[in-house]
């Protein structure tokens, strides 16, 4: 569940899997096989033995896909019998799927059209054309044809529906959100993950329960809702594991172990994803092989281990083009392009670069395509070369801008449907006390006095469910108006203001190249402003983006600034944060004024102070927020302080925020600032 896609358009891109397997409601359970084992070696070669290694096969799919594919083939050797066609037609497109799964594509096309010359024969079995086009489906959003896919999927869902059954119904809808998803069409993927969910509870589907859950995983973690996304994850996994499904298992490890690495739980991260390939090792999944080798080498690079990040790059390529896999080119090739630059091979980077822009406009991913511009227009920015980067930026975000609404509209329809699920938990709640009240009647039919009370108390409960439901409603509206607000606001920051000034530096930096130019110094100060400008942006989207409203996240940001600050200088520091403090929620304006007040600080300690140490202190005392700055620089008269230093704006801020600031400083004693605030 990648997608926000809200910042999608910054997110780092590896792969979140979904599943790649024909929907069927038939569970993978030992007891079953033995029976169907026991049917096979009777050999009586009739309907039940056909039938046998028909449902064997299947499940054998999820753990065994050696033992699927010669019980497929057994059956297809089975002699030609007008009662054995439509067991022949399953066992082909089945084999087809196998064979598309560990990337055999000649095999593939020769299943599929043995599949349909016996469909020919039999063309009004609506349950064997829909195996066709589902079989056809998957196999097309695999290879990345996902035109193709969508056009099987679409027939296949206009087929009767109670002649394929309602359970196959709700894995189209899977299927079908599957490419979406990949197609970067949030809002249809999340429209047909509900229907999906839906069926499945209603019918009580385990095999397709396992899949919605993994889905809404997948849906959670593209919109960076991690937390809910692990809970679905481990909800699919343990479907998984209940019905010794070997595949699914290891592709939802492999999702979780995504999460880890974008919440910067690297040493796990790589954990999950080795325990992911082994079993799909094991199996023979080469396409999933080669994506988890992609995932390694992400998480190789998010840990700055870029020669380890550069094999398996390499190596997921190899897999990949071995089992004739192209949908993932342009993310493979961005990511080496960008990690063949950190490590100095520049003609290579180049070379990869290009290629990836290529491949993602070809194949028409967007969220591929940012990613590809991005890495080369910061690839010839570091070369000099700032009129190709100009064309880059314009590219990246042109892209942005394609899919930067749809993405919003994906946030908002996941947050209406999630209420919409609570509401219909409330329902079932409402339900089983009217059942319950029911029974109280049938027992105390006799006493009319206590009837009237369990009738009077019924009456109260629907008074109260009524009342919260619309106390919600009214709540979750409001959340969701003050939500898009904010994401509305951060976007139109960064992606108007923040490219018009990113193309005015760039300008800048051209002009100032060239020698011999009039206005060289005029530039200059352009290229400086404008490089302020943009500093000051990035701390204005920071700061009212939704994920950074709790104070753990603002404490991040100001290590990170301390470190840039000072370090460049020598100054050592101390940085003390107490206990709890990390944990306490700002709202958006003390978040934004404290930051400023600390920043203005720390410029005036590193350009005027001439210190050598800092001591930072940041804690929590009688529901107040107490911020110290000590330095051991040259200090100043405070009486003959001269304005424009940004003392009195930080004096302001803190009276903003409800709170005082004392400074106090002597020449060569150093100077001391101490903010107080309350938190609420």
């Amino acid at each position: 569940m990648r997608c926000n896609l809200l910042h999608f358009l910054g997110k780092k891109e590896y792969f979140f899997l979904l599943f790649f397997s024909i929907n069927n409601p038939v569970f993978s359970q030992s007891q079953k096989q033995d029976s169907l084992q026991n049917i096979i070696n009777k050999n009586i070669q009739d309907t039940l033995h056909a039938k046998a290694l028909l449902n064997l096969g299947i499940n054998l799919e999820r753990s065994d896909l050696k033992g699927s594919t010669e019980n497929y083939w057994a059956l297809l050797k089975m002699k030609d019998d007008a009662s054995f066609e439509k067991f022949k037609v399953s066992a082909a497109i089945r084999l087809a799927g196998n064979y598309s799964a560990i990337g055999v594509l000649d095999s593939v096309d020769y299943y599929f059209a043995k599949a349909e010359k016996i469909i020919q024969a039999n063309p009004n079995d609506q349950k064997l054309v829909y195996t066709l086009y589902n079989g056809k489906g998957i196999h097309y959003n695999r290879i990345g044809k996902f035109e193709q896919a969508l056009a099987s999927y679409e027939k296949a869902i206009k087929l009767d529906h109670q002649a394929i059954g309602l359970d196959n119904v709700g894995g189209l809808y899977i299927n079908l959100s599957n490419v979406y998803k990949q197609m970067d069409n949030q809002q249809a993927n999340f429209d047909a993950t509900y229907k999906a969910l839906d069926i499945f509870d209603k019918t009580q589907n385990k095999t397709g329960l396992a899949y919605v859950y993994n889905s809404l995983g997948t849906a959670h973690y593209h919109i960076k809702i991690y937390e809910e996304s692990e809970k679905y994850l481990l909800r699919s996994l343990e479907y998984r594991k209940l019905l010794e499904d070997k595949r699914g298992e290891s592709m939802v490890i492999g999702n979780l172990a995504s999460i880890y690495m974008d919440t910067k739980q690297h040493l796990k991260a790589q954990e999950y994803f080795t325990m992911a390939m082994e079993k799909q090792e094991e199996l023979g999944l080469k396409e999933m092989v080669g994506i988890q080798l992609y995932n390694l080498g992400k998480n190789y690079s998010e840990m700055e281990e870029y020669e380890q990040a550069l094999i398996h790059f390499q190596k997921a390529q190899q897999v990949l083009k071995e089992a004739g896999i192209s949908t993932y080119d342009a993310k493979i090739l961005a990511d080496l392009g960008k990690t063949q630059h950190m490590l100095s091979q520049e003609k290579e980077a180049y070379k990869s670069l290009v290629a990836a822009s290529e491949s993602a406009v070809n194949q028409k991913q967007l969220g591929d395509a940012i990613t590809a511009f991005k890495n080369l227009k910061e690839y010839y920015q570091a070369q000099g070369k700032f009129k190709e980067a100009l064309e880059a930026q314009v590219l990246e975000y042109a892209y942005r801008d394609s899919i930067g609404i749809g993405a919003l509209q994906a946030q908002l329809k996941e947050l209406e449907s999630t209420y919409a699920l609570d509401l219909k938990e409330n329902e079932i709640s409402l339900l089983k006390t009217e059942q319950e009240l029911d029974r109280a009647e049938l027992a105390k039919r006799k006493a009319k006095q206590n009837l009237t009370i369990v009738i009077f108390s019924f009456l109260i409960l629907i008074a109260g469910i009524l009342v919260n439901k619309y106390r919600i409603v009214g709540r979750t509206k409001r959340l969701l108006e003050v939500e898009k607000l904010r994401n509305s606001i951060a976007r139109d920051l960064h992606d108007d203001l923040g490219s018009t000034l990113s193309s005015i530096h760039i300008l800048s930096q051209m002009a100032l190249q060239k020698e011999g130019t009039p206005d060289k110094n005029l530039f200059s100060k352009i290229n400086n402003q404008t490089a302020n400008m943009m500093d000051k942006l990035s701390d204005i989207v920071w700061s009212i983006h939704p994920n950074n409203d709790t104070l753990e996240q603002l404490l991040s940001k100001m290590q990170e600034f301390v470190a840039e600050i000072l370090e460049p200088k020598g100054i050592t520091y101390q940085f003390e944060i107490g206990e709890g403090a990390a944990h306490i929620k700002l709202d958006l304006e003390k978040r934004r004024n404290l930051f400023l007040i600390f920043k203005e600080a720390l410029n005036n300690a590193a350009k005027y102070a001439e210190s050598k140490h800092l001591d930072i202190k940041l804690k929590m005392e009688g529901g107040k927020l107490n911020l110290l700055i000590k330095d051991d620089g040259k200090g100043f008269d405070q009486e003959h302080i001269k304005k424009g230093n940004g003392l009195f704006n930080m004096q302001q801020r803190a009276s903003m925020m409800g709170g005082n600031m004392v400074i106090e400083s002597f020449p060569n004693m150093g100077t001391t600032i101490q903010l107080s605030a309350p938190i609420a």
